[in-house]
């Protein structure tokens, strides 16, 4: 036995030592999901949460994260409990420290789309009798993990999520078909009524309908703040809708400026306290237009149409799964999206808002007449 071997296994038995057994009362399982990083990963974990939960419907099912996703998991109806992990300066004291929480489940899974060293130690230190987990490419898997999977030669080229569902082979989940990609999420109640105050108010009120615009992006957005307002200004000159300007806490400033630059009764810039509020606006919103990143993938949870931005990165392996999404991607050495593209990509969201709008319209003036009972 290697040195890091016997020193991981000597923390983990000080961890076991000191916890106690809490077996569930009806002896199902009880099954822990890690998930670090951001936003996005956690959404695309949420199809692997809802497969393990109709597999195993009375299966105890815990998620540990970091927090940007824990409100995610949280809003996942697969999911029973929710674990934020502590961030550290030191990633063996961190995760010694977290591993303490994460005592006495039956089966726990590395989610990530490879290996990852700290995620890794976490998964060992838990002491489950059942540990999955991708086995890194030097091998020593069975350090970590008691099934280690191994990746497919085309990880690189595949989606994040059927990357992870992989990791569901050891418990006999064998082949997932498409309709294991449930992406669906609870709004809490007090996000709903977050998103119901601030349409209840101009210019939500004035309007037959809204789109959002989101400024935030996890690469070099290729879109300038004056390409935003003069895509704006065209969409205000095309349509009466009103437009409704979001983005994270860095960028929110920038929204509002872009706001008040716009000028318009139609134009409003809103905070929003966490990702689940969004996710409330986008339920209700008739398009977003966004740069890939979180709120493109929250989209995709909440089924809203998206015209999404792609400046650079993996396409096929992190784009945002959306049914009712579209790409618009920069083109090779291409700094600056033209606005002109941008409009263009975005016609057919709009034209099909336009039939939405006027059909709303029509319910609201004309009503459908009620079907006649048969006798």
């Amino acid at each position: 036995m290697s040195l890091p071997t016997a020193l991981l296994t000597f923390a983990a038995a000080t961890l076991r030592a000191r916890a106690l057994r809490r077996p569930e009362p009806s002896g199902a399982p009880r099954i822990l999901v890690i998930r670090r990083n951001r936003l996005g990963d956690m959404i695309y974990t949420v199809p692997l949460l809802h497969t393990l939960r109709r597999h195993n419907p009375s299966a105890h099912i815990a998620v540990a994260c970091d927090p940007p996703g824990a409100p995610i998991a949280a809003a996942c109806p697969a999911v029973n409990e929710v674990i934020t992990l502590a961030p550290g300066w030191n990633s063996w004291l961190a995760a010694y420290k977290n591993a303490a929480a994460l005592q006495n489940f039956d089966i726990v899974i590395a989610a990530k789309g490879g290996f990852d060293k700290r995620l890794a130690m976490l998964t060992r230190l838990t002491n489950a009798p059942t540990r999955i987990g991708f086995e890194p490419t030097f091998g020593a898997g069975l350090r970590y993990f008691t099934d280690p999977v191994t990746l497919p030669e085309n990880a690189k080229d595949e989606h994040q999520i059927e990357t992870l569902m992989r990791l569901l082979q050891p418990m006999g989940i064998v082949r997932t078909t498409a309709y294991s990609v449930d992406l669906s999420l609870e709004v809490p109640e007090a996000s709903r009524i977050f998103a119901a105050e601030q349409r209840s108010k101009p210019p939500f009120t004035e309007t037959p309908g809204y789109m959002l615009i989101n400024f935030s992006s996890t690469v070099a957005l290729k879109f300038r703040e004056e390409d935003f307002i003069a895509l704006a200004r065209r969409i205000l000159g095309a349509t009466n809708l009103s437009i409704a300007f979001v983005a994270a806490p860095l960028d929110q400033q920038l929204a509002h400026e872009v706001a008040m630059c716009m000028a318009s009764k139609r134009v409003i810039a809103l905070d929003t306290p966490g990702p689940m509020d969004l996710a409330a606006l986008l339920e209700n919103a008739l398009v977003l237009f966004t740069p890939e990143g979180g709120a493109a993938h929250l989209a995709a949870a909440m089924d809203t149409p998206a015209l999404v931005l792609w400046s650079e990165g993996p396409f096929n392996k992190w784009r945002s799964r959306g049914k009712r999404h579209a790409y618009i991607h920069a083109e090779r050495g291409e700094k600056v999206v033209p606005v002109d593209r941008v409009w263009e990509a975005l016609q057919p969201f709009l034209h099909l808002q336009t039939q939405n709008v006027n059909q709303m319209m029509q319910d609201v003036f004309e009503p459908p007449h009620p079907p006649e009972l048969s006798s």
